[in-house]
């Protein structure tokens, strides 16, 4: 009887072993992480790094699309995960200006290629700016293989001008030009602070060149949210509130099983001022 239940034991551990070990999907989190302004009074991001950092493991964010990412807060999320890697480079070259990085978890996946452009009339200049854009603005890229399945995807991360109205409608259309030109048939994920709402322009731009709204694509029992994602620091969410960090994707071999906002607040004290969104990926295999 004693081996008996030590041989149930043994079958039940090496079934869930097996079943964790064939669990091919993943997450995906878009991440603005507040840059660290010492204007944040009790959310200053000393308060907020292991909080924030905290999230991403628990919620097992295997690939993290993060905006406003200084070089000390990319020194301090590597620190934080040492199991994550990052790609990226700051939006005035090398260490300088904010980053759009992409973290990812180098047990999960490998990057096969990656660079950095630039949302102006001349993508690949180092710092360029175009239209009312109020600052530089760029997109990070990589190309990554699946360690558990071995299929490719790509993966791109921005931030959108947060004023420049044209600049964010022609963002919009060099990003859906260069995942055409860069991606062909594979698989893409588009993740970003588009600073714009799901009726504007710049959103309408994106949908229409097959970007797919995950959002969008799940029914309710699929999405847990706020309904908002930028929170502005504001405990009692005054004013229109709505949607403007997004999960896209295009192909049909990466499908969103869930969506969820997560509403980091503790009474005053906020995870950063824009809420993640974190969404889990399965790969289509009909």
């Amino acid at each position: 009887m004693k081996n008996m239940i030590i041989l149930v034991v043994f079958l039940f551990m090496s079934i869930g072993g097996i079943a964790q070990k064939n669990n091919d999907n993943f997450t995906v989190m878009s991440y603005n992480i507040r840059m660290n302004s010492p204007n944040d009074g009790i959310n200053i991001w000393d308060n907020r790094k292991k909080w924030l950092t905290e999230s991403i493991r628990f919620f097992d964010g295997e690939i993290v699309g993060a905006q406003e990412v200084t070089y000390t807060q990319l020194k301090d999320l590597e620190a934080l995960l040492p199991n994550y890697r990052s790609i990226g480079k700051g939006r005035e070259g090398g260490k300088k200006g904010e980053y759009s990085p992409i973290f990812y978890n180098e047990d999960r996946f490998e990057v096969l290629e990656s660079d950095t452009f630039w949302l102006s009339e001349t993508p690949e200049k180092l710092g360029s700016k175009s239209w009312d854009s109020s600052l530089p603005r760029i997109v990070t890229w990589a190309k990554f293989e699946d360690k558990n399945t071995r299929k490719i995807f790509y993966f791109f991360n921005t931030h959108f001008d947060h004023r420049g109205e044209v600049a964010r409608k022609k963002s919009a259309e060099i990003i859906t030009a260069k995942i055409e030109e860069i991606v062909g048939d594979e698989p893409v994920i588009l993740t970003g602070d588009f600073n714009t709402a799901p009726d504007s322009e710049a959103y309408t731009i994106l949908v229409d060149n097959e970007m797919e709204d995950t959002f969008s694509n799940l029914d309710e029992n699929q999405i847990y949210t706020p309904g908002y994602t930028f929170n502005s620091w504001d405990v009692e969410a005054k004013g229109d509130r709505y949607r403007i960090d997004y999960v896209f994707y295009k192909g049909n071999e990466l499908l969103p099983v869930k969506y969820h906002v997560l509403d980091g607040q503790r009474g005053r004290r906020f995870i950063s001022d824009h809420f993640p969104v974190i969404v889990e990926f399965k790969w289509n295999n009909k």
